[in-house]
This record gives structure tokens, C-alpha cells and sequence, in this order.
């Protein structure tokens, strides 16, 4: 089970590159001394011995970091990873600590199976067998009575089991509240009444643990899930993986890999405040609690997701997408938190921040109109001042850059783009922000997708990236289900959709499919790709060439959250690893803070600066004369506002080796 799971989690494609096959298990040896050459023999002897075993399928010699580090990471991630099984039933701990003698583990592993599928389930097993240890969590849903008395059930054949075979209920962790119950039958009554007299020695008013290890309730007295049913809730999105939006938020296992400070950028919010309510756990824990038929925290007269408690909860989340991939069981956090944002606005007025920044397709063509006027105003202290009270787009930051001569009317003005005849056809999704406050950007786009051979035509329509972040959702569906009829048959036919600013792109990869679900936006998010990704892979393979000029020194990329989420930065480095002389390095800087409009509002900015500041910022100081490069033009915004330092994108720097060589 723990091996089919890994296949399916981004976060350990790595580690699952050393498996070959479909194994039933997987046996982890580790030798360990003081000499390498030494733990190497020993490796390698152990590898010549087991190839007389039968039914080995093969063996791994992983004495390289590289190797080791990922099969161990998935070692780690098997108890997180069990709840993403699919099902309603997931694996429950409370037998999953029985200790046996390891000559003896085979035959109880054996029979305790059969127990399972006596009560209609089975179990997840992985575990320490050299101790005779195995960690087995039987499938059920607590959700319901019966599967709750099925649990009863099962612990009284294990128990029963575990005795007869001489073993420890409780062989690596402590009596809990789910154990303790047991401990008689476990120890017998003189030992138990042992334990009893010791606690009221040390503890006469049972204040420190009480229920633990004697005079426990009886196991489904304390059970996290409520076996009556969670109030129903309409959504917008689809959630194919759990069925439902409470399910979703019930997925999070409390395991905490949110709470993480150092590797990766999940949480950002959590990183910053160490507040448990910012983290996903936090967030996910809050959600289900309000969706609860016994939730005691909710105001009556308001349905669960109108709750202000939960709004403030859901605050700080910047929807970076990073717990979609590093949560081991891919807790969604950022869809749930556009689903909550139209779920809270539904009979609320928004306010007028929101307002504007979700319809930023409508309104970025009419300030680029006035450019001139509305690029005056925002660096006019009045009008910053008006705007930060009436709409709490903080004062404190710099405002982009509207542009009249914006990216689609360049475009247009040209001849070469229908002119250009080539097998490779693309189209370039214009998204807002390149186009009328970066047309830089779109410009050194076309120049190098070109200059490799590639015609360029313009996709003409919105993601919706903006209506979904604050949770515009039914405008967003109506965007997509817009412009997937054309999209479709033009995937059809070959081409494919290039983008230059990764939450836009990544929208119709990762969010039309559960916004429109259907085969068009599969095909088309099926066909989506980031430009600079794509343009390298295409040279790679011999498919493009592209001119260029060396450009030595250094350049320091910092990835996009979506974009390291979803599709990694890698490919945004191997495109400018193509620039002859170039020194790419990825910055393992986790989120910038910006976050699309989040670092614009009064009421988070102070947290988007204190994000920036824990990785980023040092991390540019350290090197004051490299280039910057940021696919995402948050970060571009974020790094020019903080640091003071002009960010390009990757294609950006591609067209400036172009312009060395005319």
C-alpha cells in the first residue's frame, strides 16, 4: 500500500527512482562503522548473499547520499503519506505499536492479517522488523458506528493475539488514551494495580495525564472524528481525490510538516508568526471543526463557513501551493482557501480592495488607457494615502507600472509573427500582468521563442488567476468555460500554450480541471507548460536551437511558489544554463512574501517583509553583484520594493545574449 502511495506523491518521485517494479515490500538494511571502505564490504556482501534468496526481485546498494537520502525520506513519509489513501477509510493507530519476538514476527504478521480480513478490512504495515516491531494501522472510517465497533473488536482479538505470542502491546510509543484501556488485561491486575498505586503516590489529584496508562475511558470515548455527519456544504470547485471539501480539510493527519522552518516553503505564514493557527494544520484543523455538526466554537445565526473566527484563521494563508506538494498527503490549502473565501463573501459585501484586485482582467485594460494619469497618482502621497484608506493597499508600497503601449498592442504592430512559417506553433497566454505592467517581458518572449524557430500567436484570454485567489470562483469557472471550447481545438491540432508568468499558466493546469471538469481542460492543461521550460526541453531534444552569446557572472534564481510547487524551478535554470558562460544558481529561498496582491494589503504587509526576510533578502545580500531572476512577477516586485534590485525573468535574459548576436 505505502509503495503504490509513494508513486503518486510529487514529493517522492525521487525517491521512488531506486524501485524497480511493484515489490510486495521493501527491507531497508543499515550497516554503519567507522571506515567507508569498510560499511561498503559489508554492503556488498549482503548484496551477493541475498542474491540466493528467493522471491527477491532486487536490491539497492545506496551507499551514495543521493541514493540513501530519498529511500530513507520515504521511510520517514509513510505515516503521513497512509492518509492520502483513497477512501473514506483511512489507517487508524490504535494497535499499531505491537512488539513481538522478531523470530516470531512472520507468523504474527500472518495472523493478525487474518484478523483484519475477518472484519471486512486490512492494513498498512511498515515498521522496525529487526525489533520485531511492526507498525499496523487497520482501515477504517470513524466517521462511522459501525466501523467504530469494529474497532472494539479488533483490539480485543489483538490484544489476545499479542499475549498469546508473548509480546507488548505498546512495543515503541506510550499508553494513550487509546491504549490505556488495555493495560489490565495487558499486565494482569497485580502489576496493574501496581501502576494505580504508584500514580496515586505521585499524582494523588490526577492532574498530570489523566486517563493515561491507568484508570483510562474506554478507547471511542475521545475519537477526533464525530461519528454524525459533517454539515453539507455546495462548492465550486470538484475535489476528485476526497469527494468532498470537508474531506479535503480532513485529510490533514495533524503530522505537522507545516511546522517545518528550514527546506522547502511550506508554510510561509507559520515560518514567519510560529503561530500554530497559520499553519496548514492549523488552517485544515479550523475547517473541519466549523464543517462539524458539534463545532461549539461557530455563532448560530451564521452558516460554518460565515464564521469571523475562521476568516482570521484563514487570513494569512498566501496560497502558494507549497502544501499541495511537500504535505505528504497533499493537503490543498490554497484551493480551500478560494473555496472558503466565496463560501464567507456569499451574502457578505466585499470590500473594495478585493474587489479590484480580483478583477484585475477588467480593470488593468482601463488604468493602461490612462496610464499616464493613474501611473501619477500612485506615486502622488494623497492619492496613495486615499487608496490605502478606502481600498488598504498598504501606502508603503510601490505600485506597478501601467503601460498604454502594452505588450498585446507590440504584439499586433508586427508582421514577422504571421509571417514566420515553422512545424512549431504556439500560443502565448497574455496574461494582465505581463501585459500591461511588464510588456518587457511578453516582448523578449516572442524575440527568443522566435529566434528558436517557433511561431507565436496569442492565446487572447484570462486564467482568472486573480477572481480565484480571492475567491471569485463562479466568474472564474465562467472565464474557463469561455475560452475551453477554442483552446481545446487548438491543442487538438498541435499546438501548445506557453506562459510567462507561472500562477497564471499554472492555473489552467492545476486549477480549470476541478473548476470545468471534462477531457477539454484536461487536454488543455495537458498542453500548458512555462515557456522557458518548455523552450529548454525543446533544445534539449534538438527540436529548437537558439543563438546565443556567452554572458559570463552570476545569476541567482529564485522560483516561483506555483512553479516549484507544481512543475519545479529546474527547468526555468536549464533554460538559462543555455547562455554559454552563465553560473545559474537556484536560491533554496522557499516563498518571497509577495504573493500576488496579499503583500499589497495593509493588513499583511508586515508579514509579506518579515516572509521576504527569512530566506530571500539574505540570501541576495550575500551576493550584492549577481543578477536576480524571478519567473513570477510577485517575487520581481517584491525583490525591486525590499532589496532595491531589478529582477528579470529568465526570458528576459535569454533575449538580452539574443541581442549580443543582432
Amino acid at each position: 500500500m505505502l509503495i503504490d502511495l509513494s508513486r503518486t506523491q510529487r514529493s517522492l518521485q525521487g525517491a521512488m527512482a531506486s524501485i524497480t517494479g511493484r515489490p510486495a515490500a521493501l527491507l531497508m538494511v543499515e550497516f554503519s562503522g567507522d571506515d567507508d571502505a569498510e560499511v561498503a564490504q559489508r554492503v556488498y556482501d549482503l548484496q551477493r548473499r541475498l542474491a540466493e534468496v528467493n522471491g527477491l526481485t532486487a536490491s539497492v546498494v545506496a551507499l551514495d547520499p543521493a541514493v540513501r537520502d530519498p529511500l530513507w525520506d520515504l521511510r520517514r513519509a509513510a505515516m503521513p503519506l497512509l492518509y492520502g489513501v483513497p477512501g473514506d477509510r483511512k489507517p487508524i493507530t490504535f494497535v499499531e505499536d505491537c512488539a513481538v519476538a522478531p523470530s516470531r514476527l512472520p507468523e504474527f504478521a500472518l495472523r493478525f492479517r487474518e484478523i483484519l480480513k475477518r472484519h471486512g478490512t486490512d492494513g498498512a504495515f511498515y515498521g522496525h522488523a529487526s525489533v520485531g516491531c511492526l507498525h499496523i494501522r487497520p482501515l477504517l472510517d470513524l466517521h462511522q458506528a459501525a466501523d467504530v465497533a469494529t474497532m472494539r473488536q479488533i483490539t480485543t482479538e489483538v490484544t489476545d493475539l499479542v499475549l498469546e505470542f508473548g509480546g507488548a502491546l505498546s512495543g515503541e510509543h506510550g499508553d494513550g488514551l487509546a491504549r490505556s484501556e488495555w493495560n489490565r488485561k495487558m499486565f494482569g491486575p497485580a502489576i496493574y494495580e501496581a501502576f494505580r498505586r504508584v500514580k496515586q503516590a505521585f499524582d494523588p489529584e490526577h492532574l498530570f495525564n489523566p486517563g493515561k496508562v491507568v484508570d483510562g475511558p474506554p478507547m471511542t470515548d475521545n475519537l477526533r472524528y464525530d461519528p454524525r455527519p459533517s454539515i453539507p456544504l455546495t462548492t465550486i470547485y470538484e475535489y476528485p481525490e476526497t469527494n468532498t471539501f470537508f474531506r479535503s480539510a480532513e485529510a490533514c493527519n495533524g503530522s505537522g510538516v507545516c511546522r517545518k522552518t528550514q527546506g522547502g516553503t511550506m508554510c510561509p505564514s507559520y515560518r514567519a508568526t510560529r503561530d500554530e493557527r497559520d499553519s496548514t494544520r492549523g488552517r485544515a484543523n479550523a475547517l473541519r471543526q466549523a464543517l462539524s455538526s458539534s463545532d461549539p466554537a461557530s455563532d448560530s445565526k451564521l452558516r460554518p463557513m460565515e464564521q469571523r473566527w475562521l476568516y482570521d484563521v484563514m487570513s494569512l494563508c498566501l496560497e502558494c501551493k507549497a502544501c499541495k506538494t511537500e504535505c505528504p498527503i497533499n493537503v490543498d490549502m490554497a484551493k480551500m482557501k478560494s473555496e472558503f473565501l466565496h463560501a464567507y463573501y456569499r451574502r457578505r459585501m466585499r470590500p473594495i480592495g478585493q474587489v479590484l484586485a480580483g478583477h484585475a482582467h477588467q480593470l488593468f485594460p482601463i488604468a493602461a488607457y490612462f496610464a499616464p494619469i493613474v501611473n501619477r497618482l500612485a506615486n502622488n502621497r494623497v492619492a496613495r494615502y486615499v487608496l490605502d484608506t478606502l481600498t488598504g493597499i498598504d501606502r508603503r508600497r510601490h505600485l506597478p507600472t501601467f503601460h498604454r503601449d502594452h505588450f498585446r498592442k507590440w504584439f499586433l504592430s508586427r508582421s514577422l509573427h504571421s509571417a514566420l512559417r515553422t512545424p512549431h506553433s504556439a500560443l502565448l497566454l497574455d496574461d494582465c500582468f505581463t501585459t500591461y505592467n511588464e510588456p518587457n517581458v511578453g516582448q523578449a518572449t516572442v524575440k527568443v521563442l522566435e529566434a528558436a524557430g517557433c511561431r507565436v500567436e496569442l492565446g487572447g484570454f484570462c486564467c482568472g488567476r486573480a477572481l480565484i485567489s480571492k475567491g471569485f470562483l463562479p466568474q472564474a469557472r465562467e472565464l474557463a468555460r469561455r475560452a475551453l471550447p477554442e483552446l481545446s481545438r487548438r491543442v487538438a491540432s498541435g499546438a501548445v500554450i506557453l506562459g510567462m508568468e507561472p500562477s497564471c499558466l499554472l492555473t489552467l493546469a492545476d486549477d480549470w480541471p476541478d473548476l470545468v471538469p471534462g477531457p477539454e481542460s484536461k487536454r488543455v492543461a495537458t498542453a500548458a507548460h512555462l515557456a522557458d521550460h518548455w523552450l529548454a526541453e525543446q533544445v534539449k531534444f534538438g527540436n529548437l536551437s537558439l543563438p546565443l552569446s556567452p554572458r559570463p557572472g552570476k545569476a541567482l534564481l529564485h522560483g516561483h511558489c506555483h512553479q516549484k510547487a507544481l512543475v519545479g524551478v529546474q527547468g526555468s535554470a536549464a533554460a538559462l544554463r543555455l547562455i554559454p558562460g552563465l553560473d545559474v544558481e537556484v536560491l533554496a529561498t522557499g516563498c518571497c512574501g509577495m504573493a500576488g496582491s496579499f503583500g499589497y494589503e495593509r493588513e499583511h504587509y508586515d508579514v509579506s517583509v518579515k516572509i521576504a526576510e527569512l530566506e530571500l533578502l539574505p540570501a541576495l545580500r550575500l551576493q550584492p553583484e549577481a543578477l536576480v531572476v524571478a519567473p513570477g512577477t510577485s517575487c520581481r516586485h517584491q525583490v525591486q520594493d525590499l532589496a532595491q534590485r531589478a529582477a528579470l525573468h529568465p526570458l528576459e535574459v535569454l533575449a538580452g545574449a539574443l541581442s549580443i548576436v543582432g
